[in-house]
């Protein structure tokens, strides 16, 4: 009876959201071991005209590689997964305040990508 209660009020708990306020967002992206092609992540800011904040990173199986988005009030993020021989993964961007985990892994099959994580970091300001 007890458990029950308890799963109840674990379910009407409410969500952590961003702060409205949040300047930035934090994207992470896990090479999944066994992948044989090597993987890049990838980003920039898409807008009317160049914007700075463009990066591409490496990945390396079984690590994080994270990277901070700042937000920005005339582009938008593109983010993506990309290695060569096969359509690139669009990941998409997340919500200002949170920081959202992908998985990457180069298969058979194709290029796949999959949320793993999210939860809020908070404001910064």
């Amino acid at each position: 009876m007890i458990d029950i209660v308890l799963m109840m009020a674990q379910a009407a708990a409410p969500a952590a959201k961003p702060a409205p306020d949040a300047r930035a967002a934090v994207v992470c992206v896990r090479a999944e071991k066994g992948g044989r092609r090597p993987l890049t992540f990838s980003g920039k800011l898409v807008g009317k005209r160049p914007q700075p904040g463009e990066f591409k990173l490496p990945l390396t199986p079984g690590s994080d590689v994270c990277n901070n988005l700042l937000r920005s009030k005339i582009a938008t993020w593109n983010l993506e997964v990309t290695t060569s021989g096969f359509t690139a993964c669009a990941l998409p961007a997340p919500e200002f305040g949170q920081r959202v985990t992908y998985s990457a892994k180069a298969g058979a099959r194709g290029l796949k990508c999959a949320q793993i994580a999210k939860s809020p970091i908070g404001t910064w300001k």
